[in-house]
């Protein structure tokens, strides 16, 4: 009976610490808790050692869980990401493309993809409707939109 009960809280304490990298949307951890639980059950002699004994379990739990984050956030791990990532402002790189004239490479009505000097973007009208093949101007950028007129 003892084995059994080693055996459940080993593997409430494994699933617990593989909560950090599976992501089950807790459903690891609960079944990690309910394991852990159920071999406190069938060791415990009194309420009060159960309950001291699934303190001192659940405790031992969170310091692997954080001694097993910090490793994996300290080695090269696919999990997590340590270039920060260089916001630059949606209108940074497309202010660019202000004047510039391209070709509608499907139907504008009012949204559709325009080639611009070899760069596909997707472009906006003003609400009239631009045949493909046609040659647009950039007129304009309102933060991710592109707005496009037909070249006069």
């Amino acid at each position: 009976m003892d084995s059994i009960a080693i055996i459940l809280i080993a593997i409430g304490i494994i699933l617990l610490v593989a909560e950090i990298f599976i992501p089950s949307f807790g459903i690891t951890g609960l079944i990690g808790v309910v394991s852990i639980l159920a071999g406190v059950v069938f060791t415990a002699k009194t309420f009060v050692g159960g309950l001291l004994m699934f303190s001192m379990i659940l405790v031992v739990s969170i310091i692997l869980m954080y001694i097993a984050y910090r490793f994996m956030s300290s080695v090269k791990s696919p999990l997590v990401l340590k270039e920060a990532i260089e916001d630059i402002g949606p209108n940074e790189k497309l202010e660019f493309f202000v004047g510039k004239t391209g070709v509608a490479l499907t139907p504008l009505r009012p949204s559709g993809t325009a080639d611009f000097e070899g760069v596909r973007l997707d472009v906006l009208t003003r609400g009239n409707f631009i045949e493909k093949g046609t040659t647009v101007t950039v007129e304009e950028i309102k933060g991710k939109k592109i707005i496009v007129k037909t070249k006069n």
